[in-house]
């Protein structure tokens, strides 16, 4: 069975994101030409910020509901500002070296433009994060297609990570969008709860309000297994939500196939592909998992519509760049071998309620016959 080693990763991620904090306070010292004891307290106050973010991480796990949310909601979104903070400096700080060197001009100061420039982006940020998301209506062509499937309509839910009353908000509009668009099949493909929630019976009354022709079908996200793998499974039962883990359920002619999270449980190539071969048995086959990895194995055992969510699309720009280094299947509809595979960018936040330059949304898919 295959390790993943996730340890050096995170040591990386904190050590760049204290490194972060102290950039931004050198570059507001210089910038505004702040007296040495001023710009000590500044280095210490952002990293004080550092530390904030994490630290609640941990406490919200103990600690919910109530005035804390915002106390929670201030220190995740601090973690994207801090990140959009340092990218927007680091690109002025990269202008004035380029314009002092080749400008025949002498550059105006970048600190108020650079300032400016980082509440729009903000601002833009917050509004994605926090917005209702757009229904994406896409169609697949497919041959062979039974012709009771002609014209189905699928939705999906992924990556809603519902850990407070803002995201409890979020997706009451995402439920009453979804069934105004009156979809035959919703699918949610994992990390739809997060620590910091209980089951409360909100959520199952607004999964309720979704009412499509075939049911509400879902699989693990990692998020769950975080979350605690037994709870998990109890709440998604308590939502209505027919989970599958490594197993299949039939609805007529159509087959569904969900799988756990291939990461967290380390399932191998092997395992994934010999879970699919043990559900075989000629139907159309839709299939849930929510990372988007093994495509060509799975494309190997047969024809498949796939359906996967995980990446956010980067969620904020420019961690599009990290995310396609590792996943090869980053947003959008992929086919391979016969198969075909959608991948969406999720309908909520993880972390910073923030989005730049990947807009969050709710599938819709309709299946056509070639």
């Amino acid at each position: 069975m295959k390790t993943y080693h996730f340890l050096p990763i995170f040591i990386v991620m904190v050590a760049s994101y204290v490194a972060m904090h102290f950039y931004a306070a050198n570059w507001l010292a210089r910038a505004f030409t702040l007296a040495p004891a001023a710009a000590k307290w500044l280095r210490l106050a952002l990293l004080g910020l550092a530390l904030f973010s994490p630290f609640i991480m941990f406490l919200k796990r103990a600690f919910h509901g109530g005035a804390l949310e915002q106390v929670y909601a201030a220190g995740y979104a601090w973690m994207g500002i801090i990140f959009i903070a340092a990218l927007v400096f680091a690109c002025s700080d990269l202008a004035a070296l380029l314009l002092r060197r080749y400008a025949w001009f002498k550059p105006l100061p970048f600190a108020c433009a650079t300032l400016t420039l980082l509440a729009v982006i903000v601002g833009w940020a917050l509004y994605g994060g926090h917005k209702t998301p757009d229904i994406k209506e896409v169609t697949v062509t497919i041959a062979g297609l039974p012709p009771a499937l002609d014209g189905l309509r699928i939705a999906q839910i992924s990556d809603m990570h519902v850990d407070s009353g803002f995201k409890l908000r979020q997706y009451a509009a995402i439920a009453d969008r979804i069934n105004a668009a009156r979809p035959d099949l919703l699918l949610i493909t994992g990390d739809l709860i997060d620590p910091g929630i209980t089951c409360r019976e909100e959520i199952a009354e607004l999964t309720a309000r979704i009412k499509p022709r075939l049911g509400v079908f879902g699989a693990l996200g990692n998020h769950e297994y975080y979350y605690g793998l037994g709870n998990a499974m109890d709440c998604y039962a308590a939502f209505g939500i027919k989970l599958l883990k490594n197993e299949a359920y039939d609805l007529g002619e159509l087959r569904l196939i969900g799988l756990g999270d291939i990461h967290t449980e380390h399932l191998t190539r092997e395992d994934v592909t010999g879970i699919l071969r043990k559900h075989q048995d000629g139907k159309f086959t839709i299939l849930l998992s929510h990372q988007p990895v093994f495509y060509r194995e799975i494309a190997a055992t047969g024809d498949y519509l796939g359906f996967s969510g995980h990446t956010h699309k980067g969620q904020i720009f420019p961690f599009h760049i990290f995310t396609r280094l590792v996943y090869k299947y980053f947003y959008g509809l992929y086919k391979v071998g016969g198969s075909y595979f959608y991948v969406t960018s999720g309908a909520g936040t993880w972390g910073p309620p923030l989005r730049w330059l990947a807009p969050a949304e709710i599938p819709l898919i309709t299946l056509r016959k070639q």
